[in-house]
């Protein structure tokens, strides 16, 4: 029998409809680690289809995010050492399907399309205060669209992030 009808090829075994699913949807992992003090990884929207944990202690937690294809997400990339942030970024990226060229991000495989992203302390709590504002307004982070967010990079990347308000990275101005 046929992968179609079922069976793994030239086994013979059954295959499990997860196992059919996974392997006609890739999926977009995020590994999201956080360790108290030094790392902070995490989504900040999106609408997943599983999130599993794969180590939790004292202090130190990593988890696994899964998105399928067209689905958007956003992530905040955050690090530490003794003196302070060293590193702090954010993304707001929408899967791809298999074979789709996107851009490579950390913690993120494989490529995705990004809409928006952020480098440095001032544009990432400029982006951050801006993504708060628009859920206070109502604003579906999910569906609204994509040129939303890629007009907000271009205003990001235009500005002095650390004497911008947040409102002026919405079309409305």
């Amino acid at each position: 029998m046929d992968e179609q009808q079922g069976r793994g090829p030239m086994t013979g075994h059954a295959v499990s409809e997860s196992e059919v699913s996974a392997r006609a949807v890739a999926l977009t992992n995020v590994r999201a680690v956080y360790r108290a003090g030094a790392q902070n990884d995490r989504v900040l929207f999106g609408r997943p289809v599983r999130k599993q944990v794969l180590q939790r202690a004292e202090g130190h937690t990593e988890a696994m995010w899964s998105f399928r294809p067209g689905e958007r997400f956003a992530i905040d990339l955050w690090r530490c050492n003794a003196y302070g942030t060293i590193q702090w970024r954010c993304f707001v990226c929408e899967g791809l399907e298999r074979g789709e060229v996107g851009e490579v991000i950390p913690c993120v495989t494989p490529d995705v399309r990004v809409l928006l992203k952020t480098s440095g302390a001032a544009q990432s709590r400029l982006f951050l205060a801006w993504l708060a504002t628009l859920e206070s307004q109502g604003v579906d982070l999910l569906n609204c669209p994509g040129t939303l967010f890629e007009a907000a990079h271009f205003r990001l990347h235009g500005s002095r992030a650390d004497r911008t308000r947040p409102e002026r990275l919405s079309a409305h101005l």
